[in-house]
């Protein structure tokens, strides 16, 4: 998951950056009243630039980031608003950080409205950290949706790296939500790699929510890591929902790892809950370990739902290895939600050495969140060898946050050795 929140990093820059301002345009009176009926009153004319600066200074004091950040802004922003060219000039002295790439957002937003050339000329000159390159997502977004073909010429004032590989995501995905196969005849003509494989992805992404295997298809002859998996993962995600059975024979199409895992949870699920025995099938041809054990559970999860028996006898005839103690345990706390007495029983099927045990003692948690009085009182009886003490003191702790008095006097008359007693009595 790590690598995939690093591969999505451009997208949740943008995301953490658009909040920067959004928090910067709001003041207290937003928050707490209704905007106002009546038309405010524009600022003086006369307002002199070294209130504005003392009034950036103050809230560049403030301890508080969120307060920091809010009091900032709405200064930056009626700052910007008198004099534009001055607060240019203030948002080049300041240092790097979040205010400085809000202030920077918001004026170089501001120009380019009237004056898009320029921006960009100037936010080449400007922009300097990671946050403050997500600015061009934002710009080449509206510029595509204003006139595309001009989009795509403004590219070229768009220096390479990041900064241009957030432009071109932003209008490709413009461009792909209109006219998919435009978009990527556009993207696979472009000469340099750096901007044809952004392009395409991000075109593909697209295509994957209408045409997953297409998708998948192009990817595999235009892309290569980390891309490639990327493309295959959203369509799969597509493919899931109306073709699990497909979308399973494709999972192995990813490298192994976090998002191969990621997409056969998702498959699992899916496939279970329209074949489970077709699924159970599909899930031994996945990678031992995580992936495997991880699929097995959401497949047993809506097998249960379908039809229990069966879902427990599978458990029970698979080998006794780790597979079956891990599946069996989890198996032990779907039942015990439907019903406690087949969740024991089931329980009892089980190997005696391990896995019966852990599996009474999921039971025994799981039930308390139902009726700890019943767990507790069950867990009681159940012979050490079966059953640990701690399962009984887990049990019984909930009993006391629901009903301690009633829990208190049970186990003061309870038939319990005393070292029993001592352990699970609250401290």
């Amino acid at each position: 998951m790590k690598k995939l929140l690093k591969n999505l990093w451009p997208f949740l820059a943008l995301v953490v950056f658009a909040l920067v301002l959004y928090l910067a345009r709001r003041s207290p009176a937003d928050r707490a009243q209704p905007a106002p009926t009546a038309t405010p009153r524009p600022p003086a004319a006369t307002a002199e630039p070294a209130s504005n600066l003392g009034e950036l200074s103050r809230a560049l004091a403030l301890p508080d980031p969120r307060e920091r950040a809010r009091v900032f802004g709405s200064s930056f922003l009626a700052f910007l608003a008198r004099d534009p060219a001055a607060a240019l000039a203030y948002v080049r002295t300041l240092p790097p950080g979040n205010e400085r790439a809000a202030a920077l957002l918001a004026t170089l937003d501001s120009l380019s409205r009237t004056e898009p050339e320029r921006a960009l000329t100037l936010a080449r000159e400007l922009v300097a950290s990671r946050e403050e390159r997500a600015l061009y997502s934002i710009l080449f977004d509206r510029f595509a949706r204003e006139a595309l073909p001009t989009a795509v010429h403004r590219l070229e004032l768009v220096p390479a790296g990041e900064s241009r590989e957030h432009a071109l995501r932003a209008l490709t995905d413009v461009w792909a939500r209109t006219d998919t196969p435009a978009a990527l005849d556009w993207a696979r003509a472009l000469p340099d790699p750096a901007d044809r494989n952004p392009a395409l992805e991000t075109s593909l992404v697209n295509l994957a929510t209408t045409d997953p295997l297409h998708a998948i298809e192009l990817a595999q002859k235009n892309l290569t890591d980390p891309a490639l998996p990327r493309i295959v993962l959203a369509a799969l995600q597509t493919l899931t929902a109306t073709d699990p059975a497909g979308a399973a024979s494709l999972v192995r199409l990813l490298p192994p790892g976090e998002m191969q895992t990621l997409a056969a949870v998702n498959v699992a699920r899916a496939f279970g809950a329209k074949d489970p025995v077709a699924a159970i099938a599909w899930f031994r041809t996945l990678p031992e370990g995580t992936t495997q054990r991880l699929a097995l559970n959401h497949i047993l999860t809506e097998w249960v739902r379908r039809d229990a028996p069966a879902a427990s006898a599978y458990v029970t005839a698979l080998p006794p290895d780790r597979t079956q103690h891990d599946a069996a345990v989890h198996l032990a706390g779907l039942l015990v939600a439907k019903d406690h007495q087949t969740a024991i029983a089931f329980a009892q099927t089980l190997p005696a050495d391990a896995t019966r045990p852990a599996a009474l003692t999921h039971i025994a948690n799981e039930w308390a969140r139902q009726d700890p009085a019943a767990a507790t009182q069950w867990a009681a009886t159940q012979p050490p060898s079966t059953l640990t003490p701690a399962a009984l003191s887990g049990a019984f702790s909930y009993w006391l946050l629901t009903d301690a008095p009633a829990a208190r006097a049970w186990l003061a008359t309870a038939p319990l050795p005393a070292d029993i007693k001592s352990q699970i009595a609250p401290k």
